[in-house]
């Protein structure tokens, strides 16, 4: 129902503002970032952090971890892929990696933007699950990626969905300030987990995550309703997110379950403001 955005021009004014209010206290167009700006470059972050998670998530779909690439053709498994996207796997005594690649100005289905390489790493004498994926100069719509997410994926968890549980450690670069996030996340297919398609998938998301500005303004989230992604759906339809800043909280729920771009924002104040999140991009949202 309602969604996380990309929207450059707004990220940009509100990083600038939260990277630059302690550097400039005398200047009345820096203040203190407002609910507004604060949730706009949260959620802006978060939809940048959850094109990787689909491309893990995806990319795990179809890579056998024994040290294959699954069945078949990846592009026609999943269907999230597109053709400018390769894949190179690689074993060296009991580690096997699998650089994914996109080529420059790569563009998939959903009108994202996208180069540089993302590193899948495991050992195959690890009973843990856990993986790991390392993120280079890696960019999504010109954002920047650097750092690491570790991970475990399963094929059926006891709801007998796929999901995919994990820690993230990411810096995102743009023109206005550097932000760092560090957090924790589970990703779980409701419905759709019997096809390898990924039109069909509903994702159920739930985590928390804390964000540090280049000034150090630090910002926490947490999911306290799970957050819901019908199929075929751009947007997340249901699903609460809590906001802390400056030890004031704020809400933003996503509503009844109903597909569209709106969002209700509850202030620390209590004021309640309808906002329409509108996208950077063409994707779903986190």
């Amino acid at each position: 129902m309602k969604t996380n955005k990309v929207l450059a021009a707004l990220v940009a004014t509100a990083l600038s503002v939260w990277s630059c209010q302690k550097n400039d206290a005398n200047d009345s167009s820096l203040g203190t970032m407002s609910t507004a700006e604060s949730v706009d470059l949260a959620a802006s972050i978060d939809d940048v952090d959850g094109y990787l998670d689909e491309t893990i998530f995806y990319a795990s779909n179809f890579i056998d971890f024994n040290g294959t690439v699954g069945k078949g053709d990846h592009h026609d498994r999943s269907g999230f892929f597109s053709s400018c996207t390769t894949f190179v796997m690689e074993t060296v005594d009991n580690t096997t990696t699998v650089t994914i690649g996109f080529e420059p100005d790569c563009t998939d289905r959903n009108g994202n933007t996208l180069s540089g390489t993302a590193t899948l790493s495991w050992t195959r004498t690890d009973t843990s699950r856990e993986r790991s994926v390392t993120f280079a100069d890696f960019t999504v719509n010109g954002y920047v990626v650097n750092g690491t997410k570790s991970f475990s994926y399963t094929n059926s968890n006891d709801n007998g969905n796929r999901e995919m549980s994990s820690n993230v450690d990411i810096t995102i670069v743009t023109d206005s300030g550097t932000i760092s996030k560090v957090g924790t996340k589970l990703v779980e297919v409701t419905a759709g987990s019997d096809t390898d398609i990924c039109l069909d998938d509903e994702i159920t998301t739930t985590g928390s995550s804390t964000y540090t500005a280049a000034d150090g303004t630090v910002m926490s989230m947490t999911i306290i309703t799970p957050l819901v992604r019908p199929a075929e759906c751009r947007y997340i339809a249901s699903g609460i997110k809590e906001y802390t800043n400056a030890g004031e909280t704020s809400t933003l729920d996503y509503g009844d379950g109903t597909c569209d771009d709106q969002a209700t924002l509850t202030e620390p104040d209590g004021t309640l403001t309808e906002i329409t999140l509108h996208r950077g991009r063409h994707g779903r949202g986190h």
